[in-house]
């Protein structure tokens, strides 16, 4: 019997997502074991059949919003992309995700704002950067996850009703230091006129590429997702930081998958000069992120507006 196909709807707070860190977080429900690191939902070195595989993984970011799998990556291609990672590093290329010089930059700025503004320490794995040409394991990884993720995109419009049609540049992020980091979805709008607007983000992606990462060390530079369930977003930032939580280590090979417009997550707190790196990619919606880049540039329009009438009385 085939099963009933709906589309899953959004109905998010007004209330800012990035939200403060005064209220008690949910019970961990899931959590990497000590003696073999994380669980996985799927794994992929298990799977015979792709087409299969990718219908797993949607089934279950159906049911709760997240899915963990094991990506079956090459361990040598893991070590070399956390060597050319750590290179970057000594090189002084870690940066801010984006520098605003000028309206566009401006308009992307506001369009990640929410999805990247823990994200300080970040290179773009694009071959246009001269740092980055002789990246290959890390360029090679960054096709990888976009292949995986848009072979899935499909998938997810025919059973969710989510729909991207183009993939964000990889980004290399790198957690390391004494930092707590903030609750947020990567997408919370809502569906009247004065609320956040979609910035397009539909399906977020994680992959670690720590090989060295050890089940006794904890999960500093991990990640928290609320299991608050894939039918809409959360209804306020208590009802989102009091659900369980299921816990990622960094481990290398590990890619997080979760619904850009629901899931409420955090990295996990880091200490110490240890660095745990990371490649993200989002499926976006590019009708969406049109529409915000006119509504933002409404909005400042009717906000000039405002402060000339203002200077006039």
């Amino acid at each position: 019997m085939s099963e009933k196909k709906e589309k899953v709807k959004t109905k998010a707070s007004k209330e800012a997502m990035r939200w403060a860190d005064d209220e008690q977080e949910g019970a961990i429900e899931q959590c990497p074991d000590k003696q073999t690191g994380n669980v996985f939902d799927v794994k992929m070195a298990e799977e015979a059949d792709g087409v299969l595989a990718a219908k797993k993984i949607v089934k279950i970011l159906k049911e709760r919003g997240v899915c963990v799998v094991q990506a079956n990556a090459p361990f040598d291609l893991c070590c070399a992309a956390h060597d050319e990672a750590e290179s970057l590093w000594e090189d002084d290329h870690f940066k801010p995700p984006i520098r605003v010089h000028d309206d566009r930059s401006m308009l992307e700025a506001q369009l990640w704002n929410r999805a990247l503004a823990d994200e300080d320490k970040t290179v773009w794995i694009v071959d246009t950067e001269p740092h980055m040409k002789m990246k290959n394991a890390l360029k090679l990884l960054g096709r990888n996850i976009a292949d995986f993720c848009g072979g899935i995109g499909p998938l997810l419009a025919s059973e969710l009703g989510i729909n991207f049609d183009r993939l964000g540049k990889p980004l290399l992020t790198c957690y390391t230091g004494d930092k707590q980091y903030t609750l947020h979805i990567d997408n919370p709008h809502g569906d009247d006129e004065d609320g956040m607007p979609d910035n397009g983000l539909r399906l977020s992606c994680t992959y670690y590429i720590n090989p060295h990462w050890n089940p006794t060390e904890g999960e500093m530079g991990g990640l928290d997702v609320h299991l608050s369930g894939a039918s809409s977003s959360p209804s306020s930032a208590a009802s989102a930081r009091k659900f369980p939580r299921l816990r990622v280590a960094p481990h290398a090979d590990t890619l997080v998958l979760h619904l850009s417009e629901r899931m409420a997550h955090r990295v996990i707190a880091t200490q110490g000069q240890e660095r745990w790196f990371s490649i993200q990619l989002w499926g976006l919606n590019g009708a969406a992120m049109q529409q915000m880049s006119k509504k933002v540039m409404a909005r400042r329009q009717q906000s000039y507006k405002a402060e000339s009438d203002d200077d006039i009385d």
